[in-house]
């Protein structure tokens, strides 16, 4: 039996006793250490089973996000024909009324709650009302970072595997619990390397060097590039690195931390200090020597993207797949480089992993579990790539020449996912994670332009996240 964590509910004396007192009055939910029923916190139960009702209507409550939005029909009616939020609309559209052809008798309603730690607060909300004598508010959950400690922490029931075995396994990495399956993605994300042809070509970098095997030849071509602008009076640098407090930078870092061998948290325990991270903080400082210099000090990600796609300040940047789509003929992308010349030291990270998981407490869950098969279905997994381009989460649908002709520069990004070999998403903080991303990004702000010692910076924000968590 594994039991709801009290302290994530509570935070506060008074909503211990307020949780203690629910127990008592409701039986059949849990309250605090006391088990109970179908709901966080009850006994184990079997993968969700069984056939959707077709003589029941249904209300299916689900927490959405962009590109899956509650307001489709006003879009389709406001926004320009193929602007972005216009395809999200179609796409929407497109998908309530194929499952509407398969289920008449279910009705789907998206409920949007934000994102990040306002989606988080959320669905604690939720939780405890949930826990308070209420009824649970959605029966399907959406997000990211927190997906997995909700399903380690019995918030989800455990989804029937064998309806969802053309999704990437990987990508479920964060939400499987001894070897159970407590959500899905309805897309992902991973980082590449991008680079721009016409910068390299007018350094004079052949053009069979353009892609950088590995991390010395990343930087040996950073250099060059550097080298060519000062001397030619040119305003570009080697890359544009993310700098930007926050998640943001930590998502680009991480690939590295993970292809040096190390990462934030390693086997569960916190490990920003160790070795193998201080090794690679030391290359990145290193590679920063090249970069573009307003990439190092700009406030927000979209800014980078917009020096590199736009402005051309670079010739390299580490980024997600989602401005490729539209990327300027010039701008390109590969594999990341490895660590070593060897071809060993890979690593990723998935990023942009919508993950919808099913509340236990809901009285719908075989058919929640029939719109998530639906979801990542590979007929619904294309028309999504094909209108917002964010990447397929169904195995079939990666692998099939069609999708190739779609986003033809997004393909090596395909070709990454395919080949696999790392699993999960960002390091998960369920307390004060505001302050403890703050603290990150002062020290990855000295990493990259300081020049204080790294293993002594790595040590101290060790100890500061320690204390916040």
């Amino acid at each position: 039996m594994r039991k709801f964590l009290t302290a994530f509910l509570t935070g506060a004396a008074c909503l211990t006793m307020l949780l203690s007192c629910a127990a008592c009055a409701n039986p059949g939910k849990p309250g605090g250490d006391n088990p109970g029923g179908n709901t966080p916190g009850g006994e184990e139960k079997p993968p969700i089973t069984g056939d959707v009702d077709p003589t029941k209507a249904i209300t299916l409550k689900i927490q959405s996000a962009a590109p899956l939005r509650y307001n489709y029909a006003a879009l389709l009616r406001s926004e320009k024909e193929g602007t972005q939020l216009y395809n999200q609309a179609l796409f929407s559209k497109q998908l309530v009324e194929g499952f509407k052809e398969l289920y008449p008798n279910i009705t789907l309603r998206f409920v949007e709650d934000g994102w990040g730690d306002a989606l988080y607060e959320k669905q604690q909300l939720y939780i405890r009302d949930y826990m308070a004598g209420g009824s649970m508010a959605v029966d399907i959950m959406i997000g990211e970072t927190y997906m997995g400690y909700f399903a380690k922490n019995n918030v989800f029931a455990a989804l029937d595997k064998s309806k969802f075995g053309d999704v990437i396994e990987d990508a479920c990495y964060d939400v499987t619990v001894d070897g159970s399956v407590y959500a899905v993605p309805m897309c992902t994300g991973i980082m590449g390397l991008q680079y721009n042809q016409n910068i390299l070509q007018e350094v004079g970098i052949p053009e069979e060097e353009w892609v950088p095997a590995d991390w010395n030849a990343l930087k040996e071509n950073c250099k060059k590039v550097s080298d060519y602008a000062k001397a030619n009076g040119k305003a570009y640098g080697g890359i544009c690195m993310n700098n930007v407090s926050g998640l943001p930078s930590a998502f680009r870092a991480v690939p590295f931390l993970r292809q040096g061998g190390g990462d934030i948290m390693k086997n569960g325990e916190l490990a920003v200090n160790s070795a193998e991270n201080v090794e690679t903080f030391t290359y990145l400082r290193d590679l920063a020597q090249y970069a573009y210099p307003q990439s190092l000090t700009a406030d927000n990600e979209d800014t980078v993207l917009y020096y590199f796609t736009e402005q051309n300040r670079s010739a390299y940047l580490i980024d997600g797949q989602w401005a490729m789509a539209t990327a300027d003929d010039h701008i390109k992308s590969a594999p990341l480089p490895t660590k070593n010349a060897d071809g060993t030291g890979t690593g990723n990270i998935f990023t942009g992993n919508v993950l919808f998981g099913i509340t236990r407490a809901s009285k719908n869950q075989e058919a929640a579990q029939a719109f998530l098969e639906y979801l990542t279905s590979s007929e619904v997994q294309g028309w999504f790539y094909d209108l917002d381009g964010r990447l397929p989460v169904n195995k079939t649908t990666l692998q099939s020449e069609e999708i190739r002709t779609v986003h033809p520069n997004i393909n090596p990004y395909i070709d990454a996912l395919n080949a696999g070999g790392f699993r999960g998403g960002m390091a998960c903080f369920t307390k004060n994670s505001n302050d403890i991303w703050s603290s990150w990004g002062t020290f990855y702000r000295n990493v990259l332009t300081g020049s204080d010692d790294i293993k002594t910076l790595a040590d101290k924000l060790q100890s500061t996240i320690k204390g916040k968590m």
